[in-house]
């Protein structure tokens, strides 16, 4: 009975140490800093910003994740980073559009629900949420995106 136990405490250990659940958008690079515009952009909660290539000039060392990003504050106050490609569709070119509180993707009408930062689905065929950045650091004028 022991050795069951020690084995099934070992199995259970295993199982919670990963760091990110298994998604359909792959691993990409993240890299943003926002500047004080920006910064004053996202100060109140249901607000965002979308940032993809193509839309602006940024610096050498910005990675924009794999379709893009959008920066929001949530409801509670907290700065929130998703990726913008719809984990159904799973592809750069399909990136989802922003009416806060929600997230809708154009082709397979997934929504996700931005209310709290977890970008969870709450319609649609999607079971997984969109991409979460977990490390953004808010430090009263500037925000860094990064992972």
């Amino acid at each position: 009975m022991r050795r069951f136990v020690f084995f099934m405490l070992i199995v259970l250990l295993s199982f919670s140490c990963r760091e990110r659940e298994d998604s359909s958008i792959p691993d990409s690079e993240v890299y943003l800093k926002l500047s004080w515009d920006d910064y004053v952009r996202l100060r109140n909660p249901g607000t965002y910003q979308i940032f993809t290539t193509g839309n602006n000039v940024y610096p050498a060392n910005t990675k924009l994740g794999y379709g893009g990003l959008v920066v929001f504050r949530d409801f509670d106050g907290n700065v929130r980073a998703c990726d913008l490609s719809c984990p159904v569709e799973a592809m750069r070119s399909v990136r989802v559009e922003i009416d806060m509180p929600y997230a809708v993707c154009p082709r397979c009408e997934s929504k996700f629900d931005l209310s709290f930062g977890f970008a969870a689905p709450c319609g649609g065929p999607a079971t997984e949420p969109l991409y979460v950045y977990d490390h953004v650091v808010d430090n009263g004028s500037t925000i860094v995106v990064s992972n």
